[in-house]
């Protein structure tokens, strides 16, 4: 990781550099763990988080007709994908958080705003914002918790795929029956 040499302010690494344990100069935890919530992708990540479960934001959106709110609820975890890809770099987190968002979307997705009273309680940007943290922060539970189950993340993004094809086409025949 290189970092950035700056007048007057904490040396940190900027959105392009990653948090890499291989490359890290010989910072305690406490600075490593510092550097990589200075980050303008992490601060990102925070708001996101903020605004879509603590203040409901992503429930609302999945009250927008025909599923759209769901998507733009799924485009908003992109930056957790991106950053649990690139910049932490585990195939295991990042299969977790893409399990998330489309465990998060197929709830969505339940007709009859069954799915939005759902969505109102689960709350899939803090479930991914507390992993990553456990990866940034090295907790060690959290690490083996998702590293163990990375097979099955795997097999249950697939199974969501599945479940949200078949949701959509039920949701789009039922609309072509109502109208």
């Amino acid at each position: 990781m290189k970092i950035e040499e700056t007048s007057g302010k904490t040396n940190v690494p900027t959105h392009t550099q990653s948090y890499d344990k291989a490359t890290t100069p010989s910072y305690d935890k406490a600075t490593r763990r510092q550097q990589v919530k200075d980050t303008r992708p992490y601060r990102i990540m925070s708001k996101i988080t903020k605004w879509m479960d603590r203040h409901h934001i992503d429930p609302i959106l999945g009250l927008v007709p025909g599923g759209w709110g769901d998507i733009v609820s799924a485009v908003m975890l992109l930056p957790f994908v991106w950053f649990s890809l690139f910049v932490v770099k585990s195939l295991p987190l990042t299969l977790a958080v893409i399990y998330n968002t489309l465990r998060d979307m197929v709830l969505g997705l339940i007709p009859f705003f069954i799915g939005d009273i759902i969505d109102f309680f689960h709350h899939s940007y803090i479930r991914n914002m507390k992993l990553i943290q456990g990866f940034v922060e090295n907790d060690q539970a959290i690490i083996h918790e998702v590293n163990r189950k990375a097979l099955a993340f795997a097999g249950a993004i697939l199974i969501c795929i599945v479940i949200i094809i078949l949701l959509v086409k039920f949701t789009l025949s039922l609309l072509s029956h109502i109208f």
